[in-house]
């Protein structure tokens, strides 16, 4: 017994160090930890109505509440497509094409007036009385109606590559939007003008249009990816 007051110190001096140890040592983070003013984690959330129960889940990281797939909140944005659009067009390799094209018009246009110039040379002082008079009509009526069919061919070359040219800047501008919105994690974006943007119009149907254009009455200037969509296109947003 006389060794019993020792082994009692000793332990007491264990438990001390054991207790310090606990005290002074770092503690290690959790990734997992939840912060202390949040609920959860838990698999759903029930709530309450009089039309009895819904239950909120997390569907593939948004609030969800059905079975259906679209039974969840999306995030959306908005983009000013107009704007977007004539910008690109009216980048370099937009423009070159159409000066080309028109050059190219120019010249068989100019082919078509010498042609003129040089029929009113041989016929241009001919009287109704001179022979040669009904072959000079003829003439000039058949150059007059294949200028007619070349300049409607022109219109409709023209109208076709403004087409291919505008699809083409769409596919650039949805193309930007995709990669805008995997960054940002956003799911549904609209075309809109701003409600605030002047109309320009001269006569009331191109005023409804410039109102039909006009998706959103008020939104907030968060949900405007206008300015990011451009700067991924390389686009001054001036």
């Amino acid at each position: 017994m006389r060794n019993a007051p020792r082994l009692v110190a000793s332990a007491a001096i264990v438990a001390g160090m054991f207790l310090s140890a606990q005290l002074v040592a770092p503690r290690l983070a959790d990734a997992r930890a939840t912060p202390a003013a949040d609920l959860g984690p838990a698999q759903a959330v029930l709530l309450e109505g009089k039309d009895g129960a819904m239950k909120l889940v997390n569907s593939g990281g948004r609030p969800g509440w059905g079975d259906e797939p679209t039974a969840k909140a999306w995030s959306i944005g908005a983009v000013h497509v107009d704007k977007v659009l004539k910008k690109l067009l009216d980048n370099k390799s937009y423009t070159d094409e159409r000066a080309r094209f028109d050059e190219e018009g120019k010249k068989q246009g100019e082919e078509f007036q010498k042609e003129m110039e040089t029929l009113k040379s041989q016929y241009g002082n001919k009287g109704k009385d001179d022979p040669d008079f009904p072959k000079g009509q003829a003439a000039v009526q058949a150059l007059f109606e294949r200028y007619q069919k070349w300049n409607a061919g022109m219109q409709a070359a023209q109208g076709k590559l403004m087409a291919e040219q505008v699809e083409k800047a769409y596919r650039e501008l949805t193309t930007a939007v995709d990669v805008v919105c995997d960054r940002r994690k956003i799911d549904v974006v609209h075309r809109f003008i701003p409600a605030a943007l002047p109309f320009e119009s001269q006569d009331l149907g191109n005023a409804m249009i410039q109102v039909q254009s006009r998706t959103f009455l008020h939104a907030p200037e968060a949900i405007d990816l206008t300015a990011e969509v451009m700067k991924e296109l390389n686009l001054s947003a001036d």
